[in-house]
């Protein structure tokens, strides 16, 4: 959903409208994420105590992102018979 949504950015708009080249899904994503950590550090820098706000916003986030363990590496799985079959014996022996 987000990636058709870039097709309505601004700037890819600007870019089709001109006949030029679209730009790329990746390049518009991370020029978005650039584009708001800007933005949040220059709102952060209008506090009266920016480090504090940045510490509280540190304990947000810890509450907020949390780490999953990964389910692709195999870790805690029973992974059967491991011995290697008669066939494969002969076929490594020959």
């Amino acid at each position: 959903m987000f990636d058709h949504c870039l097709l309505l950015h601004p700037e890819q708009i600007a870019r089709i409208e001109s006949k030029l080249p679209a730009y790329t899904v990746g390049s518009l994503q991370r020029k978005s994420q650039v584009d708001v950590l800007l933005e949040f550090i220059t709102s952060l820098l209008e506090f009266p105590d920016p480090g504090d706000k940045l510490k509280e916003l540190g304990e947000l986030i810890k509450d907020v992102f949390q780490l999953m363990p990964s389910g692709k590496h195999m870790i805690g799985r029973d992974l059967g018979r491991l011995e290697p079959t008669p066939s494969l014996k002969y076929c490594s022996a020959g």
